[in-house]
């Protein structure tokens, strides 16, 4: 599986909850996969000063790669060459923000009355979401080679890791003892995991 199609998986996978903060007590966020309960938590102090040091050591093993390149050097190479212009992906994914919620506004002022408007409505923001959707695994993939997401996927991969448990009994327990660990694991539960940190990172209380 390519990252378009882990991205993809993760974010439909997290629209089965319609993105639903409220499933995440005291950050921490349970999921199951094959009847088996597992949970992502926020790292603590100690974790997050770890993760962050890995990640900058991680950042000058890439730099000594050859071919290394930087968000501003692969934004240049891809216009150039006429592969992509994410400069304006990024511009149509703020005007489909915008757009999202002029119609969330109307959406929430509607008189509960008028049903046809409501599921007007609510049928352009469903389709608006899905632009936005695509657009976001568009320009990450494009972006995956540099440098600055690399150490971002790094970064999470490294948290997700190190918090990431299953429920054993009557105890939570770590998943994967090590980095290399992680990422000989079944990419069904790795993937899962790096899903629902990220959520629960973007929804951090």
């Amino acid at each position: 599986m390519d990252n378009k199609e882990i991205l993809t998986d993760s974010i439909a996978d997290l629209s089965k909850n319609n993105f639903d903060d409220s499933v995440i007590k005291d950050n921490k966020l349970c999921f199951v996969i094959d009847e088996a309960l597992y949970r992502v938590r926020m790292p603590n102090q100690g974790e997050q000063a770890l993760t962050e040091q890995k990640r900058n050591l991680m950042q000058l093993e890439y730099l000594k790669q050859e071919g290394c390149i930087t968000k501003s050097q692969l934004l240049v190479q891809l216009k150039n060459s006429g592969v992509v212009d994410i400069e304006k992906l990024e511009e149509t994914k703020e005007s489909l923000t915008k757009e999202l919620k002029k119609f969330w506004f109307l959406l929430a002022t509607k008189d509960s009355a008028d049903k046809s408007k409501i599921e007007d409505y609510s049928e352009q923001i469903k389709k608006i979401q899905n632009n936005l959707q695509d657009l976001a695994v568009d320009i990450a993939t494009y972006l995956s080679p540099c440098l600055e997401n690399r150490l971002e996927k790094f970064y999470l991969e490294y948290l997700t890791t190190i918090c990431t448990e299953q429920r054993i009994g009557e105890e939570w327990k770590r998943v994967w003892n090590s980095y290399d660990e992680f990422n000989q694991a079944d990419a069904s539960l790795s993937n899962k995991a790096i899903a629902y940190m990220t959520w629960l990172l973007l929804n951090r209380r």
